[in-house]
């Protein structure tokens, strides 16, 4: 246990066990396939203690990996991140900056040092950013990435000059799984696709008997967050022939949701539910101030649509599931880790934090005297991120 660990045991530690890559030992480490049985839904009193079981399940049957210890602390850490059009991205990059400001860290980063750029959603341009990283100094580099493929060369040169890579939410794939690219700490993309489409179905007749036209709101194209989420709601939907979809775009923000809902209604009055993967509250919206009835909304974390699911409680059902921005403060103690020689899975799982209507809380995963543009997801509570809204707040992305 390293003295991160043993300091904050009983606060605000995130990450303790580290990653290994090229050239270390490879253990077979089995995860019995993908390890989400149960969601866990943010809790009034959150444990602060945490636990690398719920945390660090890993993806499948995957191999740890273990670098050379660079040394204990005073880590220069880069940020890169590609699309920022949406407020997911900002307030992820305002989290990693607060948790790189936690006293707790003061000895393992050097925040002087922690460098963070926005590309847009071009790879070429991240390249060059990831490029720039490396030449001045990084240790780690942690990757919200743009392609799944495109930046495979110059992680690869990254990781060829010892250089420690951990790509989340977005991840980077190779075609070829031998190639070292580093490890990946995400949530179950698949899985939280099919969750959203089972309560639909579930709230439409049932597995079988469905019925009901659904309107999937999708993400950024080209990403995986947003094919692997389609992934799993077809797989749902497929199984239940009573059910139809119509699909438009929405980027994962509130107003492109909002408009593409608003366009999508004038041609299709008959929409029985909502499939949405970001800026949900942008889509009830438009069922608002077109005068329809409100449908079943299965969406993603914001805190206006889990407002709304509070306002709203006696028109429609909600269920809401979060990409927590909080991953990137996992993935920032995951680097630490592997920094200082530690073994961790090569494909990293995080607990799918979920609420319906009737699991929410003021002040614990709804906040109603935030904007609805927070998302709600700040704390992970098996993996020892604790941050306040306060301390979200302050930052700038």
């Amino acid at each position: 246990m390293d003295a991160f660990l043993r300091r904050q045991i009983d606060r605000r530690e995130a990450v303790r066990f580290s990653l290994m890559g090229a050239g270390a030992v490879s253990l077979a480490m089995t995860g019995g396939g993908r390890r989400f049985s149960s969601a866990v839904a943010q809790d009034a009193t959150p444990a602060a203690a945490f636990d690398p079981a719920l945390c660090y399940a890993p993806f499948g049957d995957v191999e740890t990996v273990q670098y050379d210890k660079v040394g204990d602390g005073g880590f220069k850490i880069a940020l890169s991140n590609s699309y920022i059009g949406n407020v997911w991205r900002t307030q992820m990059i305002k989290m990693a900056r607060a948790y790189v400001q936690e006293p707790a860290l003061a000895d393992l980063v050097s925040a002087g040092d922690f460098q963070v750029n926005s590309a847009g959603n071009d790879a070429n341009a991240q390249s060059a950013a990831i490029d720039d990283m490396i030449s001045r100094g990084a240790q780690a580099i942690i990757i919200n990435a743009a392609s799944p493929t495109a930046l495979v060369p110059v992680v690869q040169q990254a990781r060829q000059d010892g250089i420690v890579i951990v790509a989340f939410d977005n991840v980077v794939t190779p075609d070829d799984p031998s190639v070292d690219v580093g490890i990946t700490i995400n949530e179950d993309q698949v899985e939280m696709g099919r969750r959203w489409a089972q309560f639909l179905v579930d709230q439409l007749g049932g597995t079988g008997n469905a019925q009901g036209k659904i309107l999937m709101i999708n993400g950024v194209a080209g990403t995986s967050v947003d094919a692997e989420r389609r992934q799993g709601a077809a797989e749902v939907f497929s199984a239940n022939p009573g059910i139809t979809t119509v699909e438009v775009v929405g980027d994962w923000d509130p107003g492109k949701a909002q408009t593409a809902t608003a366009t999508a209604l004038a041609s299709n009055p008959d929409i029985a539910g909502i499939w949405c993967q970001g800026g949900t509250d942008g889509a009830v919206r438009a069922f608002l101030d077109a005068g329809r009835p409100l449908v079943p909304v299965a969406g993603e974390a914001e805190n206006g649509f889990r407002k709304q699911m509070l306002q709203y409680a006696d028109q429609f059902q909600g269920y809401s599931i979060g990409q927590t921005p909080g991953m990137v403060c996992v993935a920032i103690r995951a680097a630490i880790s592997l920094l200082q020689g530690e073994a961790l899975p090569k494909s990293i799982s995080i607990p799918l934090p979920e609420a319906r209507t009737a699991d929410l809380v003021p002040g614990v995963n709804v906040f109603p005297e935030a904007g609805n543009d927070f998302f709600t997801p700040i704390q992970i509570p098996a993996c020892g991120v604790n941050l306040t809204f306060e301390q979200i707040d302050a930052q700038q992305a």
